[in-house]
């Protein structure tokens, strides 16, 4: 492992206090080290190598107002808000403002024309069946079927015994198109 070099920067470092220092020839010579920590940081190298490049294309234009108090770790925030900025480009969608955009990318789970109209000819298929069945046989399925009540309150309703209502409902049943209601 090398050891950093550092240009003399702070109170210390006398004349070259005005002048900022120069961020490209640092990460240069402190490429392995800041290479290693980004890696670890990021958890891939490759990312880190890409920061690491985008850090020194953003140094060569900067410009600095105020001396920097620790060059290369400035050096190393650069490159970890390169790396963020590369991962939000990578995933517009997360960060998108525009309501269409975040729209275009959610899943419609809505019944589509086809099954809406699979559904419509099949409720009107149960609805002709339905008129076909004398009255009883209409009143009991929709009181157990639609109502859901319980097949002793339909009994009580109708004055018939337990089993006369499920007989009554078999044969109901029987007669609706296949698949299209609840078996008993």
């Amino acid at each position: 492992m090398t050891t950093p070099t550092l240009t003399p920067c702070g109170p210390a470092a006398g004349a070259d206090r005005a002048q900022p220092p120069d961020f490209q020839s640092l990460l240069a010579a402190n490429y392995e080290e800041l290479h290693r920590r980004l890696a670890r940081h990021l958890g891939c190298a490759d990312a880190a190598s890409e920061s690491l490049h985008d850090a020194w294309l953003r140094l060569a234009d900067a410009s600095f107002a105020d001396s920097v108090q620790s060059p290369v770790a400035y050096i190393y925030r650069v490159a970890c808000n390169a790396a963020m900025d590369r991962l939000r480009a990578e995933r517009p969608w997360q960060y998108a403002g525009d309501a269409e955009d975040m729209l275009e990318h959610v899943v419609d789970h809505s019944p589509g024309p086809e099954l809406i109209a699979e559904a419509r000819s099949d409720l009107k298929a149960v609805e002709r069946a339905m008129q076909g069945l004398p009255n009883r046989h209409q009143d009991i399925l929709v009181a157990l079927r639609v109502h859901e009540l319980t097949r002793h309150e339909v009994a009580v309703r109708h004055g018939l015994s337990l089993r006369r209502v499920d007989t009554t409902l078999r044969q109901a049943l029987l007669r609706l198109p296949a698949g299209r209601c609840a078996t008993a």
